[in-house]
């Protein structure tokens, strides 16, 4: 072998070499902040929330008149719905949808399209 090509090989191999021992170097870890709390890997789910957590939990007073039994359900000291279940018929629920103490009627379960009525500020 020509002097040139052993010392091209040996370069190669030098080389090489090199790139495999720094490839394998691990980078030294940073210092972990003090306070930090280990995060649970998130599993993509989203979280439910139960009716029964939270401050905004509606209070829900059942009466009976004759044969119908009535649901008023109140937050803040104000009536915002009223299910009417009759002993003969489906029941159905009157909605204060603007605050005014005027209802709707809206037969069968609420519909799955009403606007979501969370409050975002008072007065």
């Amino acid at each position: 072998m020509s002097p040139i090509r052993l010392s091209i090989a040996l370069t190669l191999q030098c080389l090489l070499a090199s790139g495999l021992a720094f490839a394998g170097a691990t980078k030294p870890q940073a210092p972990q902040p003090p306070g930090l709390i280990e995060v649970p890997e998130d599993d993509g789910a989203v979280p439910l929330i139960s009716p029964q957590q939270g401050p905004d939990e509606p209070e829900i007073r059942i009466r009976t008149e004759g044969d119908t039994t009535i649901e008023e359900y109140t937050r803040d000291g104000r009536v915002y719905m009223i299910k009417v279940t009759p002993r003969l018929g489906p029941p159905y629920y009157l909605i204060d949808n603007t605050g005014d103490g005027r209802y709707m009627r809206h037969d069968g379960p609420l519909p799955m399209t009403a606007p979501a009525q969370w409050r975002i500020y008072q007065f």
